[in-house]
């Protein structure tokens, strides 16, 4: 029985017969399709069983995606697909079959898993999906899926990604919120957003307070205990600006997340063309964040802590949709829920 890997590489040949495909998932039920390219439903397919898809004939590129069954919205934290595409068992004894790479969709509500055309006299067998995720904490990980149910897509399109940058309040009142991991657990919450939104996979960390410091780029999975380690040795200030990086040359759309105890008072001061702000603000209440997209944890006594988020992905969920909001995969749903 001739096996291949596919994992978005190259592309694999199968023979020109009726394909099954079969996709699986632990902790979830699958329901895989057929599609066209324009996304229309292949009137060839046939459907045996949930995570099943038999294709007698493949006259035409076919799209073969996947979502969660059972009523489910999107696929749960945690859900990884096999996936396997290969000439219908009932109809050889030994067939030859693709694998795909164990694949993360956590968060999503539709993936693409692969598409199959003819090629000559074959059927070549395509990856969709050809990046890996990177790696990150826990909370990092959920906040990723969040962003990918609120957006409703893997990762932007390259022309909508941006450039991403958090600026840390340092001033005196922020102390709590430093010494309790409220600091670090927002930024652990920016890297999971910045790996769906971001230009690249990495996140640009800014403190202002008695002084303004850019700290060293380091992997997405890495930047909490960075910025932790900086908070606890870092002088604090007084008087916050939250405009004190001075951002006029930029010349690629970014946005910018300001991690603080209080709307800055300089917030609503003159912007930078293609830079947007977008305050996160710890133990605030609603209304002073109403209306700013601002994500706004659900008590002082745990605000924004690892265990809290962890706890609660209903509010987790709910800040990362706050903190995304405005952003899409197309200019036409700009702003709009997808």
């Amino acid at each position: 029985m001739p096996g291949y890997v596919l994992d978005g590489v190259g592309v694999v040949d199968l023979p020109h017969q009726p394909l099954a495909v079969t996709v699986d998932a632990t902790t979830v039920t699958v329901q895989v399709q057929a599609m066209t390219p324009e996304g229309a439903p292949e009137a060839s397919a046939l459907y045996p069983k949930p995570g099943f898809l038999v294709l007698p004939r493949v006259t035409h590129e076919i799209v073969v995606a996947a979502r969660p069954g059972g009523g489910a919205v999107v696929f749960p934290q945690g859900t990884v697909l096999q996936a396997t595409i290969g000439v219908d068992s009932s109809r050889s004894a030994d067939p030859d079959r693709a694998e795909l790479t164990p694949l993360d969709v956590s968060g999503l509500h539709h993936v693409e898993l692969a598409t199959i055309a003819p090629a000559g006299e074959r059927l070549a067998v395509t990856a969709r999906k050809t990046v890996v995720d990177v790696p990150l904490s826990d909370l990092g990980a959920r906040a990723r899926s969040a962003a990918r149910g609120a957006l409703g897509v893997d990762r932007l399109p390259e022309a909508r990604r941006l450039r991403v940058e958090v600026d840390i309040d340092t001033t005196m009142s922020m102390l709590p919120l430093i010494e309790d991991g409220s600091v670090r657990a927002a930024v652990d919450v920016l890297t999971g957003i910045t790996a769906v939104i971001g230009i690249r996979e990495e996140l640009q960390v800014n403190l202002i307070g008695r002084s303004s410091r850019s700290l060293p780029v380091v992997e997405l999975r890495h930047v909490a205990d960075q910025v932790q380690a900086q908070l606890d040795a870092a002088p604090l200030g007084v008087g916050f600006r939250s405009a004190e990086i001075d951002r006029s040359s930029y010349n690629t759309p970014t946005l910018v997340f300001t991690v603080t105890d209080a709307l800055p008072a300089d917030h609503t001061g003159t912007g930078v063309p293609g830079v947007r702000r977008r305050p996160v603000i710890l133990c605030a209440d609603t209304s002073a964040a109403a209306g700013l997209g601002t994500a706004v944890p659900p008590t002082c006594e745990t605000a924004g802590t690892d265990s809290d988020w962890l706890s609660s992905p209903e509010k987790l969920f709910a800040t990362v949709t706050s903190l995304v909001a405005g952003l899409s995969a197309t200019p036409e749903s700009e702003g709009a829920r997808r």
